[in-house]
């Protein structure tokens, strides 16, 4: 049961935030931390923006934000696992990844596009999908090199990720406005959440499932993608394990490439690069 809630703040939009976060997480309930659910994020941010880390919003605030904070916060989930059993980290990815149909263009990443219109807005879609592409990749590259060797050393530690299904009424995408698009237009999409999209609730489900299911444990798969399955009527019903919709989602060398760019990233943004 629930017996106290903390709130923490954290700045995703700077990665030396976002670490001291995990800092002062650490320094006042250092006794345990069972879950990660990295759930927070923005999307179709204005494309002429980057980040005082110098990147471009959407992927410093999906990911580069929950890099440094997950990463900050892994010592204390070993040691949680150690002591009390086990312990998880879910990313919250999206089946938007199938919109990076090129994969990450890092370079693209410390650059701005001032398009406006609808060009603007699918460049928004594909860094968006870019950024949720780099949530999945980071799940399974997290899982493959910190959690895995833990595992086989006996202590229960794991990295996944989680579509949480379509969720049209969270104003998550701003209205549209930064790039021309009439308000109507915004208008229409929040409207027929009601009918294609999920609830909050049902939006919630899969990565609940993920982080506290024993059937996550009972395979030595990690670093996974799970969905929601849903009735005929388009609700939720239930949570599945699936492979990701592009190619990008499983390569290896582009998760450790982009492991690899997150790394110096951070180094950089707490002063201890080379």
């Amino acid at each position: 049961m629930l017996s106290r809630l903390f709130f923490l703040s954290l700045d995703l939009s700077e990665m030396k935030k976002a670490r001291l976060s995990a800092q002062s997480f650490e320094r006042e309930h250092s006794g345990r931390l069972d879950i990660v659910i990295a759930n927070a994020g923005v999307s179709l941010q204005r494309s002429d923006e980057i980040s005082s880390d110098g990147y471009e919003k959407t992927m410093q605030t999906n990911h580069l934000g929950h890099f440094a904070f997950i990463m900050g916060l892994l010592p204390l989930l070993e040691k949680t696992a150690r002591e009390h059993g086990k312990a998880s980290v879910v990313m919250t990815s999206s089946d938007a990844h199938a919109f990076a149909k090129d994969g990450i263009d890092f370079e693209s990443l410390k650059t701005s596009k001032p398009h406006r219109g609808f060009r603007g807005l699918g460049d928004g879609f594909k860094r968006y999908g870019a950024s949720k592409l780099a949530n999945m990749l980071f799940a399974r590259e997290l899982d493959k090199r910190w959690a895995e060797p833990l595992r086989k050393s006996g202590v229960l530690v794991a990295a996944n990720c989680a579509h949480p299904g379509t969720i049209l009424n969270t104003g998550l995408g701003g209205n549209g406005e930064d790039w021309g698009i009439p308000g109507f237009v915004n208008r229409i999409v929040r409207a027929s959440s009601y009918i294609f999209g999920f609830s909050t609730l049902e939006g919630a489900m899969t990565q609940i499932y993920v982080a506290t299911s024993p059937e996550i444990w009972s395979t030595e798969d990690h670093g996974r993608y799970y969905v929601p399955v849903t009735t005929w009527r388009g609700r939720y019903y239930s949570s599945r394990a699936q492979k990701p919709d592009t190619k990008w989602g499983e390569d290896d060398e582009l998760a450790a490439k982009l492991w690899e760019f997150s790394e110096d990233a951070l180094k950089k943004a707490i002063g201890e690069s080379d």
